[in-house]
This record gives structure tokens, sequence and C-alpha cells, in this order.
């Protein structure tokens, strides 16, 4: 309730700010973006104890239709994005700058979480850490950047609590959660920053909702997935070095451990990042590498995960409206006493993107 009254309040006085600038000239912009791609994937399971199998798969798909909504007036603005391929309203917001100091956003709009992977627009990427994919995700709230000093901001953030993407199979079992959008909110602090050319990011993120709960069965014991708490943390900077483009960071997701159940433990990952890339005129070269843990809080360690993922590819600029990539991934993950899995993908398509101004 009070994320939606602020949300009232916010757009209210939004608009009545624009309305009252008669002599501010207002700018519109409408673009549409689309990628598609030709995938071949192979992956081998080595179960332990057991026989190794082994399935492949190809297909052409439409990963991404998306189409945006910008305008600008005055001290206002608006902002909307559209997935038609999912059917999905993705982010609407307006922004009001108060001064040159604070800007406050009202809407549905990503929540700050992780750090410089959760940056980067969706469409651009090919593969996700697993803090990534558990990352919370659009919800609908109120942000507040504070523009500190130049070239240093520090944005605050309250959601509705959100939902979450969970679900890794686990011994056959999927277990069934996800953060519900009803009580509670999701809360975070980031600091964005430019030192001599390097961009630091740095984010706390807690999400906090109803006590949902969930837990899977892991050989003898129970996975923890949470309890409707856990919170996130990220590290990370950009920078550019010798030509190259590089971002490191380190994210960790804390599943917080159910009070009410005796013996049970914290499920913790942690994501080691790294990613570089070459521009060589409209040719940009880059590597992806991610290193993993993931501790599940069951007895004895069991199911506990470790991965390694790899992604080296390529893009080329054709003009303004289109780009070509090409991108091949290796996802190697071991479970303890469990098994063994690896995933290879090549991925060869394109974007389209066109924008109008009005």
């Amino acid at each position: 309730m009070i994320v939606k009254n602020l949300l009232v309040v916010g757009v209210v006085a939004g608009f009545a700010t624009a309305a009252a600038a008669q002599d501010s000239k207002g700018s519109w912009s409408i673009g549409g973006k689309v990628r598609v791609d030709a995938e071949q994937s192979s992956t081998e399971d080595a179960p332990n104890g057991g026989t190794k199998t082994t399935s492949k798969s190809s297909e052409v798909s439409l990963n991404r239709a998306q189409f945006t909504l910008t305008g600008t007036r005055g001290s206002d603005s608006i902002n909307m994005t559209y997935y038609a391929d999912s059917n999905e309203l993705y982010s609407a917001f307006i922004s009001h700058k108060v001064n040159d100091m604070i800007t406050a956003h009202f809407g549905k709009m990503k929540v700050l979480a992780q750090s410089v992977e959760n940056s980067y627009d969706t469409i651009d990427q090919y593969d996700w850490s697993w803090a990534a994919q558990h990352a919370p995700m659009n919800s609908t709230g109120a942000r507040v950047d504070f523009a500190v000093a130049p070239d240093h901001n520090v944005s605050v953030q309250a959601v509705e609590g959100v939902s979450s993407t969970f679900g890794e199979e686990v011994n056959g079992v999927t277990p069934v959660i996800g953060f519900k959008k009803s009580g509670g909110l999701t809360t975070a602090l980031q600091y964005r920053g430019n030192v001599n050319g390097i961009k630091p990011i740095v984010s706390y993120t807690q999400v906090r909702t109803t006590s949902t709960k969930g837990t899977a069965s892991v050989g003898t014991g129970s996975a923890n997935y949470g309890n409707g708490y856990q919170t996130q943390v990220g590290v990370g900077a950009q920078g550019s070095f010798s030509g190259a483009n590089v971002a490191l960071e380190y994210d960790t997701v804390k599943f917080h451990k159910q009070k009410d159940v005796a013996g049970d433990k914290d499920s913790d990952i942690t994501s080691m990042i790294a990613h570089v890339s070459y521009p060589v005129g409209k040719t940009s070269p880059f590597l992806k590498v991610v290193s993993e843990t993931w501790k599940m809080g069951a007895k004895d360690d069991i199911g506990d995960m470790k991965a390694m993922n790899l992604s080296l590819g390529v893009e080329h600029v054709l003009d303004d409206s289109c780009r070509l990539h090409a991108v091949y991934m290796n996802n190697a993950m071991t479970e303890k006493n469990e098994n063994k899995k690896d995933d290879k993908e090549t991925m060869t398509g394109f974007n389209f993107g066109v924008t109008a101004s009005m």
C-alpha cells in the first residue's frame, strides 16, 4: 500500500509539473528491436554411479521482440518497454528531475541488484550467471537517485515484494518456489561512480516478502531455497585498458534459513564474472568467464554445486540498425556426490532495431 500511494503521488506530481511547463518543448521517440538466433546445443549428463547420456537439439528462435517508448518534457520523462515475444510489460515508469542533485522515478522498473551484469540490456546477453538468474525481477515502486558529486551517484529503491525465478532441478525434483507479489518490500541501495575511467557499481538488495518457503529433497538431506527473505550483494567495475573493455564482478545471493526447521542452514550462491571485449572497427570479439558455487544448506553438503561457464563470441555491426553475432558457450557443472553436467551450445543470429523521433 505504501508503494502504491507513493506511485500515485509521483504520477500526479510528475504530470502536474509537465502540464505547468507549457513553454517546455516535449520530445518523443519510439523504437523496436528484434533478436533471432539459430541454436545448436549438446548436453552430457554423467550421474554418480549411473550411465552417461547425451542429448542434442537445434532450433531457430525469436529470442526477443521489444518495443520502447520514451518521452521528455521539461524536467519530466516517461519510459516504457514491452516484450512482444512474451507479452510482458517489462517497464513503465516516469522520472522527475527535482534539481541538479536529485531525480525521482515511479512505476515498474528494474530492481537494483547484482553489479555490472544486471546493468546490461537483456537483449544483448547470451548466458547468465546463477546470481543473475536469482536476482529479483522488475517490480513496481519508487527510486531516488542522488548525484552526490560529479561522476558519483547513490540510488535508493523500494518496490513491491517481487517474484524470483527458482527451480534448479535436484534429483528429479523441481521445487515449487517463487517470491509472491504480496506483502513486504524489496529494498536496494546502489552506488555508481567513475574514478579516472574506472566505473564501479556496488549494490545491496534485500528481498522481503510474505513467508513463502521452499525446500527440495537432496540425497539424505533437504536443500533450503529461502523463507521469503534473501539478501544480495554485488561488487564490480568496468574500465578500458589498451583498447580492451573489461568488466569484473563478485556477486552473492543468500537464501536465509527457515527458523522453524531444526538444523536448517542458509543457502548461498557465489558468482565471479569476468567479461572482456576488444573492439576492432565494427567487429568486437569477446570472452565471458563465470566461476560459481552454490551451497545448498543440505546435510553433509549433499547437492552443493560448482560450475565454470565460458562464452566466446564475436559481434559485428553492419549499420546503425543491424548487428550480427556468433557465440560458443560451454557450461560445466558438478554436483557433490550426485552428477556432472556439461552443456555446449553455439548461437548465431542478429539484432535488428529502429528508432523514430517525434
